[in-house]
């Protein structure tokens, strides 16, 4: 990394346990600036193609300085959205679950893997997108469960935090 480069966290979890709480108090405290997958997977079957995205355009480029680019999703009309630009800050947090990959954790300098009872993860997936996610659970929960196994997210997190 170059010396002009941010200070780069990446949060990884499973769906409903806290990422985007975390990335929001750690951009109100730390003045960082914040990606959210979720703006970016293309569709309910696009973790890894969205998690691939942001670590070609996104963090290769934060991580030497420069500002990253990324085609966003719109979730609505099912389709390429908006073109987001993450500018370089002191602080970049990029959230989302897939983040920690090998290739990502060697660009970044701290690596989080946020948790929390399957119980409440549910209850709180249930209460922030009522029936849409569970229409697409089994599809998503998959990938996850194919990133934690190909990745090893958990194991080799910097930090785990407990919501």
């Amino acid at each position: 990394m170059h010396s002009n480069a941010p200070h780069i966290i990446l949060i990884d979890g499973r769906s409903g346990v806290g990422k985007t709480s975390l990335s929001t108090v750690l951009a109100a405290k730390l003045g960082a600036t914040v990606l959210h997958l979720d703006d970016v997977y293309p569709g309910w079957g696009g973790l890894a193609e969205g998690r691939d995205v942001v670590i070609d355009g996104v963090l290769r480029n934060i991580a030497n300085g420069r500002p990253g680019r990324v085609s966003g999703w719109d979730w609505q009309k099912g389709v390429p959205g908006r073109e987001i630009t993450v500018t370089p800050a002191d602080v970049v947090v990029i959230e989302g679950c897939g983040i920690s990959t090998a290739e990502a954790r060697q660009l970044a300098d701290v690596v989080m893997w946020v948790d929390c009872p399957d119980s409440e993860r549910r209850e709180r997936l249930r209460r922030r997108d009522g029936t849409v996610f569970s229409a697409h659970q089994e599809e998503w929960d998959e990938q996850v469960i194919k990133h934690i196994a190909d990745n090893d997210p958990i194991g080799t997190a910097t930090v785990t935090v407990i919501t």
